[in-house]
This record gives C-alpha cells, sequence and structure tokens, in this order.
C-alpha cells in the first residue's frame, strides 16, 4: 500500500495590530467631552455640575480658613500659658530668695527656664511628617 502524499498546508499569515488608549483626566468636574455627554441627556446639567463644583471649592476653601484659625488660635493658647507658668514659676523662685531656700529657687528657677526655652526651641523643629 502506498503512502499516500501529505499535502502542504500553507497557513495565511495575518498581524493583528491593536491599539490600546487610556486618558485619565483629574479634577473637581469632568472632562469636557464628558460634560458635553451629560448636557446633551439633560439640558443645563452642564451648568449644574460646574455650579457643584464651585460650591464644593467655596465649601473646602471655608474649612482650610477655619482649621487655620484654630490652629492660630492654639498656638496662641499656648504662648499664653507657657508665658502664665513662666511668670508663675518666677514667683515662686523670688519667694524661694526671700525665704532663704536658694537651692529650691535655683532648681524651680532652672528647670522652669530649660522647659520653657526647649519648648520654644523643640515647637519651631519641623516634625517627621513635614519633612
Amino acid at each position: 500500500m502506498a503512502n499516500p502524499k501529505p499535502s502542504t498546508f500553507q497557513p495565511e499569515e495575518s498581524i493583528e495590530i491593536a491599539q490600546i488608549q487610556r486618558t485619565t483626566f483629574y479634577g473637581p468636574i469632568p472632562h469636557p467631552s464628558i460634560l458635553e455627554g451629560y448636557e446633551k441627556i439633560v439640558n443645563g446639567a452642564a451648568n449644574r455640575i460646574l455650579a457643584m463644583a464651585e460650591a464644593n471649592a467655596k465649601h473646602i476653601h471655608a474649612l482650610e480658613i477655619k482649621a487655620l484659625e484654630i490652629k492660630s488660635a492654639e498656638i496662641k493658647r499656648g504662648q499664653i500659658f507657657g508665658f502664665s507658668i513662666g511668670l508663675a514659676a518666677l514667683g515662686v523662685c523670688l519667694y524661694a530668695l526671700i525665704v532663704g531656700a536658694h537651692g529650691t529657687a535655683t532648681s524651680i528657677g532652672g528647670i522652669t527656664l530649660v522647659g520653657l526655652v526647649s519648648a520654644f526651641i523643640l515647637g519651631r523643629l519641623p516634625s517627621k511628617k513635614e519633612k
């Protein structure tokens, strides 16, 4: 029995080209083409979206101002308390000197001075989060 001659199969050559496009847009309002799509669906939607973004920006701005005011008041309160502690320690130190307790006066004055100076210096250094 004769072997049949194998047929030669020629595969078709094809090239497949694919393109992937990715567009990102970041902002408080949608990309203009998306905004246009909303406007086509609902008349006036673009104005409503822009008004919403403006209101949100005003709200965030007001919150940031309030946070700065609170931080400023906190710093001022800390300075007032630090000054009060310094005056109280100075008064106790002077009283201890008048009574004749020189060692106590030196200790109170020195500890208070070192504590207040270090608090002011360390309070001005940037924290690890700020670096």
